[in-house]
């Protein structure tokens, strides 16, 4: 079991008039860079030879210069040729497989830069109370009891059992109590996961496993996160940093069953387009998982592991540090790798978790080992912190191209705004989690006007499902709530909350693969379909670009490539 984070998070449509000026349009280093890219794409082009697969016929969007494009051709695990059917055909031979799209459309695979595969494994391997399909909460009383009670009925050989729901968080109200967990599950521990993944809602057992008694805990961090009666005994809720301590007296999972579970998420987000994630909670312990996995020739995920626990404060002891050295030296190919350090500067949201100088201090350093840093900011004053914090990182070790994240960045005040593309810093965010019409969130279209880079994540499973073609939909829209086509009722569309912060489809689609290969540090490699780049591709059964918002919502991945591999779908 690992930790995840979540965003509670909150536009006129854009007409793109002129495609050039979308494509190109970058901020700081990435204008810089992107030239060399493309350049390098070029150099790395294999010479001419026969192709493995050919994707005929298509409308096929490189994300890239050359715009548009007919077809494309395959050989290994690297795109031979883009271009038109014509000229890509001349590639093939008598044992090239030949693939006729029809007119489908083609987009280079999806870069999910903020995910969480453990625990969205989890819930898809255990039970999920909580899907588009339907919502069983505590206030559901007898329908919640009997749902746990079946699952636990089918499960006799499972000593802890896992469940997704969605319930109070007992911030401002009391919200749920143990006494239903131990109706449904008296004879184990039963975990459920918020929705959030920042709030855990367990049984009598659990807590009896963790140690959680009405004797306050010893560390005040972690006290204050066990919601307590008015007699002090615990609730059952256990938020935020207090979540560490029902996860580190868990039973150490077997390698197989990681293996399992990790198997079946991969998959899941393969058959929504994604071929590369980047998972920002856990450590050296799920890159073990993942090499596993790729030893037995089932790893489908591109992976770039970053090193966090929920709400959980770092510090720079001598085993952090060596464990984020033997990862970075250990896995640093393709498939597998890790150089990202996440703090979190405030919960779901709660105050700022970090004093601003420990902060500072701990990124000046990781920056000068070399190691990348994201930072969770909901509130407008943890987003500050770590913009002050990022100025820091340069002040002391230099510029240079760092790739600093600002993961959510739902709302920060508006003299913060030019700051993220005067220091080039990333914003990570999830159209999933838009909108309110309470208060102003997520201005997206201001902060690509300014020149910044904003790319768009899943959170998943904070979202389900971790559609990006759902997210496209909801970027062009902005709807109150989540829409049925994300997860829940039918949305209406934003009155007040900011609908001139909408992003027409092609700037929501780069942000999930160019702009995403780049913030993840792949773009030399992907984001793009070029002549030379790695072959990770998704086609679609429609052209989203000439769609309306709700039809994009309704497109359907057809097939997944990476690496030249189909790894979801039918190529026929």
């Amino acid at each position: 079991m690992r930790r995840s984070d979540d965003a509670a998070t909150a536009g006129r449509i854009v007409p793109v008039t002129n495609k050039g000026d979308v494509m190109t349009k970058t901020g700081g280093i990435r204008r810089a860079l992107m030239g060399a890219i493309g350049l390098l794409a070029m150099a790395q082009a294999p010479a001419a030879q026969a192709s493995d697969l050919i994707l005929v016929n298509g409308r096929v969007f490189t994300a890239g210069k050359a715009g548009w494009a007919e077809a494309v051709a395959i050989t290994g695990d690297r795109i031979e040729k883009v271009g038109t059917t014509a000229e890509v055909s001349a590639t093939k031979t008598a044992k090239t497989k030949i693939v006729d799209l029809k007119g489908k459309m083609v987009i280079p695979g999806i870069t999910d830069n903020h995910v969480h595969v453990w625990f969205g494994s989890l819930a898809l391997s255990n039970l999920n109370l909580s899907t588009p399909e339907r919502n069983i909460t505590p206030d559901d009383g007898p329908a919640f009891v009997k749902a746990l009670k079946d699952y636990a009925a089918a499960n006799r050989d499972m000593p802890i059992l896992f469940a997704r729901a969605s319930f109070s968080r007992g911030v401002t109200d009391p919200g749920p109590n143990k006494a239903i967990l131990d109706e449904a599950v008296p004879d184990r521990p039963l975990i459920v996961h918020n929705t959030s993944e920042h709030v855990l809602f367990v049984n009598s057992k659990a807590l009896a496993l963790a140690g959680i008694t009405d004797k306050p805990l010893p560390n005040p961090a972690e006290e204050q996160f066990i919601v307590r009666d008015a007699n002090g005994q615990p609730t059952g809720l256990v938020r935020e940093t207090a979540m560490d301590v029902i996860e580190r007296n868990l039973p150490r999972m077997a390698m197989e069953d990681q293996v399992r579970i990790l198997k079946q998420g991969q998959r899941f987000l393969n058959s929504f387009g994604i071929t590369s994630g980047v998972a920002l909670t856990g450590g050296l312990d799920d890159l073990k998982a993942y090499d596993e996995l790729r030893k037995r020739g089932e790893l489908t995920l591109r992976i770039r592991q970053g090193f966090a626990s929920v709400s959980v404060n770092h510090q720079l002891t001598p085993k952090f540090l060596a464990d984020l050295e033997t990862a970075r030296t250990t896995y640093h190919d393709d498939w597998l790798s890790a150089n990202i350090v996440k703090f979190f500067m405030d919960g779901a949201p709660t105050p700022p978790l970090y004093e601003a100088s420990a902060y500072t201090e701990m990124v000046k350093e990781l920056d000068r080992r070399g190691f990348r840093i994201a930072s969770h900011a909901l509130s407008p004053p943890g987003v500050k912190m770590a913009l002050d914090g990022y100025q820091a990182i340069e002040a002391a070790n230099g510029k240079r191209d760092r790739r600093l994240r600002i993961e959510h960045g739902s709302r920060f005040d508006a003299d913060q705004l030019p700051r993220f593309s005067a220091m080039d810093v990333i914003v990570s965010t999830q159209p999933a989690f838009c909108c309110s019409n309470e208060r102003p969130s997520n201005p997206w279209n201001s902060l690509m006007k300014s020149g910044a880079t904003v790319v768009f994540t899943s959170d998943w499973p904070c979202s389900w499902p971790p559609n990006p073609l759902k997210g496209i939909e909801q970027a062009t829209m902005r709807y109150v709530g989540r829409p049925v086509t994300m997860n829940g009722p039918t949305g209406e569309l934003a009155s007040d909350n900011m609908p001139e912060e909408r992003v027409t489809a092609e700037q929501a689609l780069l942000a999930y693969t160019r702009d995403a290969a780049f913030a993840n540090g792949t773009e030399e490699k992907l984001g793009t379909l070029e002549a030379g780049k790695l072959a990770d591709l998704v086609v679609l059964s429609r052209d989203i670009l000439a769609a309306t918002p709700q039809e994009i919502g309704a497109t359907e991945v057809l097939a997944t490539v990476i690496g030249g591999k189909l790894v979801y779908g039918e190529l026929k």
